[in-house]
């Protein structure tokens, strides 16, 4: 079988397993991509040429690691299947991966951004970030259909593991959704009729506003730690922020959740203090200077 027939059954148990449609895809386009970059087929691939690849410029870890799971995925699969007696996935480096901590953005900066002159669309976006703790591409699959218009419910209907779950609408959202059509998608896509825009569309858009607002040092993902952020320090206990934001299990939240400055601040100042001397009393503690005798070894050679 070449390497069209043997994507083409591996997508298809990929399907048969419950894997999502846009999960499909990715997985499809990158394996896709990742034969292009090596010239190599799903038969030949060998240990090396994954390693290389994996280890190329111009990616991050998190990437580096993605890969390198799907890597083992698919040729895992080819082995069970007795399309390949070895697998080159095996023991691929252990990829080293650093969290990074929770980056929200200020209240502040989400005021500038919906004041600095972007469309109503775009400040919907902020909204269902910010105040609806949404991903990126649950806010462009948003549709009339999906708010209970009488219980001022939102349904997220292209969540994490296609987890479909109805939450209140934050009063903000819902003042705005009286602009928005009960019936067919809020965002819809200029390009496919009957679909809507893509997630890469609403974290591009956003990205370039927060850049003419003058936001630096974020991205529009960071919406969603200010969201977590904010509840957090009204007291708002971890299981319901984790609720709000559709996570699984409490395992995720510590990547939105950032302690204030001003709380490490205070716990900082109560430390034990120490007194610290107005000039340093290095001579009187060591004694008066004496030179240093050279080591024997020194000696034997001057002799020599």
């Amino acid at each position: 079988m070449d390497d069209e027939a043997l994507l083409g059954y591996w997508l298809a148990e990929l399907r048969a397993s419950g894997y999502r449609p846009r999960t499909i895809e990715s997985h499809n386009w990158s394996i896709r991509a990742l034969l292009r970059r090596t010239g190599k087929t799903l038969l030949t691939m060998t240990r090396y040429d994954l390693i290389a690849d994996i280890g190329r410029d111009g990616i991050t870890n998190s990437t580096r690691q993605h890969q390198k799971s799907l890597c083992s995925l698919i040729w895992t699969w080819l082995q069970d299947e007795g399309f390949r007696l070895d697998n080159p996935a095996v023991r691929l480096p252990k990829v080293r991966v650093v969290k990074p901590e929770a980056n929200p953005l200020e209240t502040s900066d989400i005021e500038t951004l919906v004041n600095s002159g972007i469309y109503s669309r775009t400040r919907m976006y902020v909204l269902l970030y910010a105040y609806q703790g949404y991903r990126a591409v649950e806010i462009a699959a948003v549709a009339g259909e999906h708010i209970d218009w009488t219980n001022r419910r939102i349904l997220s209907v292209d969540g994490k593991g296609g987890k479909e779950v109805w939450r209140p609408l934050h009063p903000l959202i819902w003042q705005e959704a009286q602009k928005y059509p009960r019936q067919g998608y809020w965002f819809p896509s200029p390009y496919k009729d009957g679909e809507h825009i893509a997630a890469r569309n609403v974290s591009t858009v956003l990205s370039r506003a927060m850049k003419r607002a003058g936001i630096v040092g974020h991205r529009p993902h960071n919406l969603r730690a200010w969201y977590a952020t904010e509840l957090s320090k009204a007291g708002v206990e971890a299981p319901v922020i984790a609720a709000g934001m559709r996570h699984a299990d409490l395992q995720s939240l510590p990547r939105y959740l950032a302690v204030p400055m001003d709380q490490i601040a205070e716990s900082q100042a109560a430390l034990p203090q120490i007194a610290l001397p107005e000039r340093t009393a290095r001579a009187a503690v060591r004694g008066p200077y004496k030179p240093r005798a050279r080591p024997l070894e020194q000696d034997e050679q001057a002799a020599a």
